[in-house]
C-alpha cells in the first residue's frame, strides 16, 4: 500500500491552507485507492499544548486510514545555493512518504544547500519546495512541477504568480528564486540569486 504524507503548517495552533490540504488528500485517496469517503483533516489535528504556540509542523502519514501524526516546532532550512541536477525518470506527482528518489538527487548537491531538479529539459522543483523566479516585475513558477504544492496553488488561484515553461537556459532572464511549500511563503523564503544556482555538472 502507498503511504502518503501531508505536512501542514500550524500558526499558534491554527492550520494554514487547510482547505487545499483537504482537497489534495481527497484527490489522492480517490485516485490511488478508489476511496471517496472524506478523511477529515480538521478532526486529526489536535496538537498537544506545547505545540499551540508559534509555527509548528504537523505531519500526517496516511494510506486508506491515518497511520501516524506528529508535531514539531518549525525552523526554516538555510538555503543560499542550488545545484541543478537532471532526472527524466523521477515521479512525485503525489505526496508520497517514500522520498528515496528525491533523496538520491539531494545527494548530488555537492557544496550547495539543495538541488534544482531538471526533468525533460524543464525546471521543476527543489527536493522539498516548489520554486518561483522573479523577472523584475512578476513571479513565475514552472508550468510542470514534480508536485503541485498547496501554497503554489494558493498563489496561482489569487493571481499572485503565473506559470511558464522554464528551461535551465532561461534562468538568465530572472534575478532571483524563492521557495514555497506548506511551511514557507514567498515572503518568508530566502532570496536565492540566480548566480547561486549552479549548472548541471558535465562529469
Amino acid at each position: 500500500m502507498f503511504l502518503l504524507l501531508e505536512t501542514i503548517r500550524l500558526d499558534h495552533g491554527e492550520p494554514s491552507l487547510l482547505h487545499l490540504h483537504q482537497d489534495r488528500v481527497n484527490r489522492s485517496l480517490k485516485e490511488l485507492f478508489g476511496i471517496t469517503e472524506v478523511l477529515n483533516l480538521k478532526d486529526c489535528i489536535l496538537p498537544p499544548e506545547e505545540f499551540t504556540k508559534g509555527i509548528v509542523k504537523c505531519r500526517i502519514w496516511y494510506g486508506k486510514c491515518v497511520e501516524q501524526i506528529d508535531y514539531s516546532m518549525y525552523r526554516m532550512k538555510r538555503v543560499q545555493s542550488l545545484q541543478m541536477v537532471e532526472s527524466d525518470t523521477i515521479t512525485y506527482n503525489y505526496k508520497f512518504a517514500d522520498r528515496r528518489q528525491l533523496e538520491n538527487l539531494y545527494a548530488l548537491r555537492g557544496d550547495c544547500d539543495d538541488v534544482l531538479i531538471i526533468k525533460n529539459g524543464l525546471v521543476t522543483d527543489t527536493t522539498y519546495a516548489n520554486v518561483a523566479f522573479y523577472d523584475g516585475s512578476c513571479w513565475i513558477t514552472p508550468e510542470e512541477p514534480l508536485l503541485e504544492g498547496v501554497r503554489r496553488r494558493f498563489y496561482l488561484e489569487r493571481g499572485m504568480i503565473s506559470t511558464a515553461r522554464i528551461t535551465a537556459g532561461d534562468l538568465k532572464f530572472f534575478s532571483e528564486l524563492r521557495l514555497m511549500n506548506a511551511m514557507i511563503s514567498l515572503e518568508e523564503s530566502p532570496s536565492i540569486p540566480v548566480q547561486s544556482i549552479l549548472p548541471v555538472s558535465s562529469k
